[in-house]
């Protein structure tokens, strides 16, 4: 089945229903605002989420249409924005739907945001994010998690392969 870019409002309706649950785990030094390469630590599908590193994987990538699985992603090595006594990251995440054949039937931009102040350095976040299979055709895809940092300008991508069955 080709899918065509006039079906994709209508056919992806409801594609995320929870944006965005971040939470902030692991600190820096007092000193320390700028980071490494920008990266996905981790990026797998949960049952269940309670915070950093505190989660329950999914033992395959195979959901039933009409399910709504959660994606667990970590983040690392963002910049910081010291704002006084307090720091700001400034993440957003874009996702992308692929087919089978690569070619991208759905996709938002701004799918997550993290921009909020913070009282002590942060080195590492989550997001995790509800896909609603309700109105996907049966077959495989490829979601593509692009995660941009405004302040270095740098982005990082995660691929994760998804079956509807």
């Amino acid at each position: 089945m080709t899918l065509s870019p006039f079906h994709l409002p209508k056919f992806f309706r409801g594609l995320l229903l929870v944006l965005l649950a971040a939470a902030v785990m692991s600190f820096l030094s007092a000193n320390t605002v700028s980071a490494t390469d920008l990266s996905f630590r981790k990026g797998l599908f949960a049952a269940e989420v309670k915070g950093y590193g505190m989660y329950t994987e999914e033992s395959v990538s195979r959901f039933q249409k009409g399910t709504k699985p959660m994606v667990y992603l970590e983040v690392d090595g963002f910049v910081l924005a010291e704002k006084g006594k307090e720091y700001q990251p400034d993440l957003s995440l874009d996702l992308q739907v692929k087919d089978d054949k690569d070619n991208v039937v759905a996709g938002q931009k701004g799918v997550v945001a993290f921009n909020q102040l913070v009282k002590s350095p942060i080195h590492d976040l989550f997001f995790t994010v509800n896909l609603d299979l309700a109105e996907w055709p049966v077959g495989k895809y490829t979601l593509c998690f692009i995660v941009t940092d405004a302040l270095s300008g740098k982005t990082a991508q995660k691929d994760m392969e998804i079956e509807v069955f």
